[in-house]
């Protein structure tokens, strides 16, 4: 667990939609996703919490049957085991932060 860090110096994880970043302690995560144009995060649940802030960019965000448009300033919370999913609508990637509790092993996977 590092004390600190740089968003540049963490390694980027490479996925299908996204690439991915992760900075964890022992029971919080910080995730920071760039979503591809037009990408979708289909709809999926766990049973950790999850907030999500736009940093830049925008989406549809929906969670518990509520679909809203988000731009960037703008957050969501996903409740634990809440079914949710992600649509970046524009032409250009979506930058967003993640933050879980508990961590997400399957991501240090």
């Amino acid at each position: 667990m590092k004390l600190f860090a740089n968003w540049d110096e963490i390694e980027t994880i490479h996925l299908e939609t996204m690439d991915r970043k992760i900075y964890t302690g022992e029971n919080i995560m910080l995730v920071r996703n760039e979503i591809f144009p037009k990408a979708v995060v289909p709809v999926h649940n766990h049973y950790h919490e999850q907030m999500l802030y736009v940093v830049s960019g925008e989406c549809d965000v929906t969670t518990e049957g509520e679909t809203k448009h988000l731009k960037a300033g703008e957050m969501a919370l996903f409740p634990s085991d809440a079914k949710h999913s992600v649509v970046n609508t524009l032409d250009e990637v979506l930058v967003a932060i993640d933050i879980f509790s508990p961590i997400r092993e399957d991501f240090l996977k």
